[in-house]
């Protein structure tokens, strides 16, 4: 089981500068930005000096990456305790989050985690807006940045995930999302522009489903060794007042193998799979922070995506500093007999880091990835999985 880290006070601050939800305006990437933040909310809230009833911090937010350029703003962490006789479990946190990017993108959660039960039960409450002008290039893997057009997505929605520990490092749940999307400053001679794209329309989606993790790894921002396994469904249709029917399925395995005293082996399998009524906002996206980085998050998506990706780790090159190389591999098809490698989407890059709390293993990230036409930089806080 992991262990509650208790970080050093300077670094819970530090960590604080690093925007962690790396927004994108796909939805079926919610689970991983959901990681990141829980990963800092964790290590926040494990300082002693802080995580008391009633104390409340003040944080800031910096980032970067290609689909939102500078990310601004700010978070406040509010603690407090379900059963004050565990006060030595983890607390439980509002943390409403604001972000401003250079792109005019606006971002806003209104994140409540609960805990109790001495960390059995967990509960995520996350109410969202966000304006995020962005780009749409087609659906499917035949597209090209040539094919561009801008336009300006507005989503009202909720997010809501539970989990039980059942046994050991397993831990069962569900989720639920519902979502009010709406275009604005589209292109009126495009897709989006002229409605021949599902989605186009101001429309509802709603869906829930459930879900299983197991995690046996040593550490959440950088671990050495261990697994994790997520596999979760979500179902939407007219019952829930979704405007679609649509089944959803994703699998998230992950390795890690050490190689040395400062070396690691990372490596990830992730798809997921959309069946039924799929408007292009909620198609799950190749590229991203969240996915193959040297691709924009808005280059491809499908009904179906699939990607492989392997990470080698040296955590101490020079002092607090280290490096990483990455390379990976994934498609998207509009169904899993569809899904190839000849479409040749593959990338690769590297990247440096500077360590924080060489205990906790918490990182500065800063990644440059390339793929077959496209690259980015990404600026961010932990491992990108």
């Amino acid at each position: 089981m992991l262990k509650f880290a208790i970080p050093r006070l300077r670094t819970v601050l530090i960590a604080g500068c690093l925007c962690l939800l790396q927004p994108s305006s796909g939805l079926t990437q919610n689970a991983a930005k959901k990681e990141r933040l829980d990963n800092a909310l964790t290590a926040t809230a494990a300082s002693d000096s802080l995580a008391h009833s009633g104390n409340t911090v003040l944080l800031p937010i910096l980032g970067y990456t290609p689909d939102t350029g500078l990310m601004l703003g700010g978070t406040v962490l509010r603690f407090f305790y379900l059963e004050p006789e565990y006060a030595d479990s983890r607390p439980s946190v509002f943390s409403p989050v604001f972000i401003y990017t250079l792109k005019n993108q606006i971002l806003v959660y209104l994140g409540l985690s609960l805990n109790w039960d001495q960390d059995r039960n967990a509960l995520n409450l996350v109410p969202h807006f966000f304006k995020f002008p962005d780009q749409f290039y087609g659906i499917g893997r035949a597209v090209s940045l040539d094919q561009e057009e801008s336009f300006t997505s507005e989503n009202l929605g909720l997010d809501l995930y539970y989990n039980r520990r059942i046994w050991h490092n397993w831990r069962l749940g569900g989720s639920y999302q519902v979502v009010k999307h709406g275009l604005s400053e589209t292109d009126p001679d495009g897709q989006l522009g002229q409605g021949n794209i599902l989605g186009s329309e101001t429309s509802w989606l709603s869906g829930l489903g459930p879900s299983l993790l197991m995690d046996s790894r040593d550490n959440t921002w950088a671990p050495d060794q261990g697994w994790l396994l997520w596999a979760g469904a979500r179902f939407g249709g007219t019952d829930l007042g979704s405007d679609y029917t649509y089944q959803e399925y994703t699998l998230d395995l992950r390795g890690y193998w050490p190689l040395g005293e400062y070396t690691v082996l990372a490596g990830q399998y992730l798809t997921t799979r959309l069946e039924g009524e799929a408007p292009f906002f909620a198609m799950p996206r190749l590229g991203g922070n969240d996915g193959l980085r040297g691709y924009r998050g808005s280059l491809f998506m499908d009904k179906t995506r699939a990607l492989g990706r392997l990470e080698m780790r040296r955590s101490r090159l020079w002092g607090p500093l280290g490096a990483v190389v990455f390379a990976g591999i994934g498609d998207v098809a509009p169904s899993p007999g569809k899904l190839t490698l000849g479409g040749e989407l593959w990338s690769a890059g590297f990247g440096l880091r500077y360590m924080l709390d060489p205990n906790e293993r918490v990182n500065i990230r800063i990644d440059f990835g390339f793929g077959n036409g496209d690259s980015g930089f990404y600026l961010s806080l932990g491992e990108a999985f």
